[in-house]
């Protein structure tokens, strides 16, 4: 079997973690090199990931989570943070960004002005820049999971959870942060469920 669909087939919604068993410093590494090797719109990177061990941390920051117990079962627990300020066209982040790519001044400029017509006709129009620098965010956490499931590490991905609640917790300067989404990363402590999928034919569609 193909190594990645080998991984996206152990990988489940985890609903229960075994708490003794831990991962190790070494594949944590490798899942956040995914993580920090993961695509964003324009390369923007406009992300911080914030990776929680400690078991006092996440018991303060259960309440805010629906108290589910994933939080505090899980080895390891991963905040995914969206920049949404470092998106907005005139900041001098986008310039920098542009600027990477070695280009020349004339073309740099062509790019970014390409750019914020992008976001002032396509993006603005629809959604914050909060809510696209979140779906950016999401493209690493299926890095993530998937990188997770290739080391048989189980995930939980977690949207339920109070934004203001966990934010306050962690000190987030919301300023500069704001929490898009959560990830529970452990050992599972039952065998994964059936899995539930719509027929293949019904998703996808090919044309040619």
């Amino acid at each position: 079997m193909n190594p990645v669909i080998k991984a996206i087939n152990f990988r489940h919604a985890c609903k229960q973690f075994d708490p003794e068993k831990k991962i190790e410093k070494a594949a944590m590494d490798l899942i956040m090199k995914a993580a920090h090797l993961s695509p964003s719109s324009f390369g923007l990177e406009a992300w911080r990931f914030m990776v929680i061990s400690s078991d006092d941390v996440k018991k303060r920051l259960r309440p805010f989570c629906w108290d589910q117990p994933q939080i505090t079962q899980a080895s390891h627990v991963i905040v995914l943070m969206a920049k949404p300020g470092l998106t907005v066209p005139s900041n001098k982040y986008v310039t920098q960004n542009f600027k990477r790519r070695g280009l020349s001044d004339e073309l740099t400029k062509a790019y970014i002005e390409k750019y914020k017509n992008h976001m002032e006709t396509e993006v603005y129009p629809r959604m914050t820049s909060y809510a696209w620098a979140s779906k950016q965010c999401y493209i690493a956490l299926a890095n993530i999971m998937t990188t997770a499931a290739s080391e048989e590490i189980d995930t939980c991905p977690i949207e339920g959870f109070e934004k203001d609640g966990v934010e306050k917790i962690l000190n987030i300067d919301t300023n500069l942060y704001e929490v898009s989404v959560i990830v529970a990363l452990g050992y599972r402590a039952k065998e994964q469920p059936e899995r539930r999928r719509f027929p293949f034919d019904n998703i996808v569609e090919y044309i040619v």
